[in-house]
């Protein structure tokens, strides 16, 4: 079995290779189907905003296995440390334009 960093082949697996910054949809539960963008990360749990039902400051908490990840915002980064600086209407309404953004680049949902 192929060991790195502490973690099994079979942890990255299961992981998927989400990070933050990334653009994923919910697989299961109420939300199927609703597109996020990953916050930030706890072991094996994801904090997730769309900018309209779940802000910045009160992220949906979701299992790395409950998501598909879509791709990666470019300067993603960059990107959410600007966010993390404005008011919240503003925070939701940067985050919209960064999913609907991702989404206009990708034709394949």
């Amino acid at each position: 079995m192929i060991e790195a960093e502490g973690h099994s082949f079979f942890d990255a697996m299961k992981d998927k290779g989400i990070v933050t910054g990334m653009v994923v949809t919910s697989k299961c539960g109420h939300d199927t189907g609703r597109i996020y963008v990953v916050v930030s990360e706890h072991e094996s749990f994801l904090a997730l905003c769309d900018g309209s039902s779940r802000s910045l400051t009160g992220p949906k908490k979701k299992r790395r296995t409950h998501v598909r990840p879509l791709g990666q915002i470019e300067n993603a980064g960059e990107w959410l440390q600007s966010i993390s600086k404005m008011q919240t209407p503003e925070q939701n309404s940067e985050i919209r334009k960064g999913i609907r953004k991702f989404l206009d680049g990708h034709t394949e949902v």
